[in-house]
């Protein structure tokens, strides 16, 4: 029987699962690697780590190189056809190398598209995802197969709902607090002490001198959600702006998708939605109020999504 394999490809870390074609079992096996996001590593690198993870698996499985009949990468950083057929014919050469089949079907496209083929449950066609994390970005499906997306547009002009954007609006507060433009907050003890720093002047220093990596930023929202949970005013605000930044990009896309109704099916993906309860509870009952679909938990992993879409490879009669 042929096999199919997956790859979710981040930034920190990359997930290979291999799945027999055609069988209502999910998976055999699953592996992990470094992260493969050719915009941190280098296109090379990443199409050299993507080949290792696979030669790898399929040793560990005992799996016959000839029967791999199709492969799905999913990479963060490839959502232009520029990056998505460089990183096909560097991926494609590295399957040569690895004497993959030369019948094998090879696909590469966004780490939001795999995700959402995953989080869709069986027989869906069509739907939305939304994530947060470090970023944030959106992406529909429609059923007659056409993508629209809404964010993805980075930190800087982007990223709304994000845990950048959570950490960068409690920074900001913290400065309103300390000039007494706003009322006194947790957060200001909670983060003054994670970043190590004395006093709130500090922060200048930090953010102008140090330059902190966006990932950095990101990951204030962990004091955001502690003082949200003690009901600190200005840390529940800004979850709250966070989901409706979120509700905004699902607003986007039935803008774009006429065709979508109350009963599209609307996921979600990411650690905000994953660690703020306020996050997740807000958007779901913004998504009820604004009648913008039917709020469902994500069926399976990005990886997952990946070998769905190297099964319609594999077999395209069946899309």
């Amino acid at each position: 029987m042929p096999f199919v394999i997956g790859i979710d490809g981040g930034g920190t870390k990359t997930t290979c699962l291999v799945k027999k074609a055609g069988s209502k079992q999910q998976e055999i096996a699953r592996f992990q690697g470094p992260g493969t996001n050719p915009h941190v590593v280098g296109f090379e690198t990443a199409a050299a780590r993507i080949g290792e993870l696979i030669r790898g698996g399929l040793e560990a499985v005992n799996v016959n190189r000839e029967e791999v009949a199709a492969v799905c990468c999913g990479l963060a950083g490839v959502g232009r056809n520029s990056e998505e057929q460089r990183m096909q014919k560097l991926i494609s050469d590295t399957l040569d190398s690895l004497e993959i089949s030369e019948y094998c079907e090879l696909n590469v496209c966004s780490d939001s598209y795999i995700a959402l083929r995953g989080a869709l449950q069986p027989g869906t066609d069509e739907g939305i995802l939304v994530i947060s994390g470090t970023g944030s970005n959106a992406l529909a499906l429609t059923s007659s197969g056409r993508l629209t997306k809404s964010g993805g547009w980075g930190h800087i002009l982007g990223d709304e709902g994000s845990g950048y954007f959570i950490g960068m609006k409690a920074l900001n507060y913290m400065t309103r607090a300390y000039d007494g433009r706003d009322k006194a907050t947790m957060l200001t003890s909670l983060i003054l002490k994670q970043l190590q720093l004395e006093k709130a002047e500090d922060l200048i220093a930090y953010i102008y001198g140090e330059r902190p990596e966006k990932r950095e930023i990101a990951s204030l929202a962990r004091q955001v959600m502690e003082a949200a949970e003690h009901h600190d005013e200005a840390a529940e605000n800004i979850l709250r702006q966070a989901s409706e930044e979120l509700l905004a990009h699902v607003e986007s896309l039935f803008r774009k998708n006429p065709e979508f109704t109350e009963q599209t099916v609307v996921t979600a993906a990411g650690s905000i939605f994953s660690y703020s309860k306020l996050v997740k509870e807000t958007f779901i009952n913004g998504l009820r109020q604004w009648n913008l679909g039917i709020y469902q938990e994500a069926y399976q992993s990005p990886a997952f999504g990946a070998a769905l879409v190297a099964e319609e490879l594999a077999h395209p009669s069946k899309q």
